[in-house]
């Protein structure tokens, strides 16, 4: 039977551990109906997961012993980074859930000229990254930067091996060309415009086309998140 898996900030230092946040003991209690002899999977969200079983839990708290720590090798060994133009709420969510599932080690919002979203529920954020590196049995959980304004983004990603997507790029054969990059960039519903383009060019940054079609922001942060990572 495949066990639940959570990651939280767990310390894994002790034989058994007490959990007093109580957003995992309801979820335990009420939602899966877990109880005392039960066994979970628990990461720290750096890399390390041990098998737990509950032996105590009440309304607001529980206790479970931890087996053998270990650090298994999921994560993808390429490093990226997705600079993403803020979508509207629905979709930058769905970009950061699948991003999450995907690999993405760093997500990074961003302000485009042609940004219309500028707000952010970043504990939302936070929430879904969570939830979707359970889902997907990652043991790091990708860094969720602040927004960065268009040319701060840029500046950052300067003198690093970057794709920067836009239609008027060079078409790649991008399944010999993305493991020598380490970050990418999205824009927002209607594009760049051309001085961010032109901007991007003079920082060296890759200017490249997912071909001919016109994608929707958040199915190319998608595509690309995979095509980085894999």
């Amino acid at each position: 039977m495949r066990l639940h898996r959570f990651i939280g900030p767990f310390d894994f230092s002790q034989k058994t551990l007490i959990i007093d946040d109580e957003s995992f003991v309801q979820q335990w209690r009420t939602v899966l109906r877990l109880g005392i002899g039960d066994s979970i999977i628990l990461s720290d969200g750096h890399g390390k997961e041990t098998e737990a079983v509950i032996i105590e839990m009440d309304k607001k708290t529980a206790e479970v012993t931890l087996g053998t720590i270990t650090t298994p090798e999921r994560e993808p060994v390429k490093m990226a980074t997705l600079y993403c133009a803020m979508l509207k709420r629905e979709n930058f969510e769905l970009v950061v859930q699948k991003a999450t599932e995907i690999g993405i080690a760093r997500i990074v919002p961003i302000v485009t000229e042609r940004t219309v979203k500028t707000g952010q529920n970043r504990d939302r954020l936070l929430k879904i990254i969570r939830e979707a590196a359970e889902q997907s049995g990652r043991t790091v959980l990708p860094e969720l930067a602040e927004p960065l304004r268009f040319r701060d983004a840029v500046a950052e990603a300067a003198g690093t091996p970057s794709l920067f997507f836009d239609l008027s790029g060079t078409s790649m054969d991008f399944s010999k060309n993305t493991t020598a990059y380490t970050s990418c960039f999205i824009g927002p519903e209607g594009g760049f415009s051309e001085p961010e383009v032109a901007l991007a060019r003079e920082n060296s940054l890759t200017v490249a086309s997912l071909g001919t079609l016109t994608l929707r922001g958040e199915t190319a942060a998608i595509v690309v998140s995979y095509l980085l990572t894999h």
